[in-house]
């Protein structure tokens, strides 16, 4: 009995040759491939049975979240019914070892008969499968990896990986960009990175903490209280915006007047600013459309942990937080 140490690099080292082998095999059937798929306007259907079938489901996944649109169809389901999703500009993917599955063989049958075009991906060129095709892919012959050489591994490995770089191929020729994949993915890291903009996040309307500078300090100390954000916008007599008050500035504040109850709003702002050696606040106001990864990386070269939206960068429309920043996954 080998130990599992050795069976697990013999076999991928097995299958690492068997993708090498693929690699140097692609050619002008990869490429009318792509072209056919790029030739029609309809959604593609990729189907398979079995563990070629489960790898069809991946595979479709793929198309469908960089430019391709694709379904996932069970050749079964297919023949009772499912076909009435497909029209005669339709492209099939079957993926296939032997190209001789009964059911695969019959639905693919089917599916010609409504005029779609397919494509094949299978080891064997002369097989039933492979007679129904407009163009044929094929996987090299390799043994399947393992101790039986029984159970599909290499096969399905070469089968992903074919399919993975035609999917690729195809997302290039689209000439497919980040924003369009973040648009597939908007819950995903890179989606919220170029999906999400300061408007999204930010606090408005009734729960933006806002103050006449005029105001008095008790009264400015309730507005930011009420609102539980730890800040306040203080604005001047038209609403434009004099600065942000903070809890940061209030401890400042402490320590530098005494009488705070006679300030007013505006006095207790100005009296909390920096100490005039520290380094300038590079931007206190953002525009609604910033992205949001821009608003976190303002905040760092500034050392804020808020910012005033506002489209004409003088009147407060909303504000927008740190924490509201790594809580939608940004920071």
């Amino acid at each position: 009995m080998n130990s599992p140490l050795r069976i697990a690099q013999k076999l991928i080292r097995e299958q690492a040759d068997a993708l090498r082998a693929l690699a140097e095999s692609v050619g002008d059937s990869f490429q009318a491939a792509t072209r056919l798929i790029l030739s029609s306007r309809a959604q593609m259907v990729v189907t398979g049975i079995g563990k070629s079938g489960l790898i069809a489901r991946k595979v479709a996944a793929t198309l469908s979240s960089t430019g391709t649109p694709a379904v996932f169809m069970h050749p079964v389901e297919g023949v009772h019914g499912d076909l009435g999703l497909v029209d005669s500009n339709a492209v099939l993917l079957a993926l296939s070892k032997s190209g001789h599955t009964e059911e695969l063989v019959r639905f693919v049958g089917h599916f010609r008969r409504i005029g779609g075009h397919v494509i094949v991906i299978c080891e064997a060129g002369q097989s039933p499968l492979a007679e129904f095709a407009d163009v044929v892919v094929p996987i090299p012959q390799r043994p399947e990896a393992g101790p039986l050489a029984l159970a599909p591994t290499t096969s399905t490995l070469m089968m992903l990986s074919l399919c993975d770089a035609l999917a690729m191929a195809l997302l290039d020729a689209r000439g497919f960009n980040e924003e369009q994949f973040a648009k597939f993915h908007p819950d995903g890291s890179l989606g919220r990175r170029l999906l999400l903009r300061a408007a999204d996040l930010m606090h408005a309307g009734l729960e933006l903490p806002r103050i006449s500078g005029s105001a008095s300090f008790k009264d400015m100390l309730l507005e930011m209280t009420g609102k539980r954000l730890g800040m306040t916008c203080v604005v001047g007599e038209s609403g434009h915006l004099l600065g942000v008050f903070t809890d940061g500035d209030l401890r400042r504040l402490l320590t530098r007047v005494d009488a705070l109850t006679k300030l007013t709003a505006a006095e207790a702002w100005r009296q909390s600013r920096r100490d005039p050696s520290d380094p300038p606040v590079k931007c206190s106001t953002v525009p609604p459309t910033l992205l949001a990864v821009d608003a976190l990386r303002l905040m760092r070269e500034s050392e804020v942990t808020v910012l005033v939206v506002s489209t004409d960068g003088r009147t407060p429309e909303g504000i927008i937080r740190l924490q509201d920043l790594v809580r939608a996954g940004l920071g």
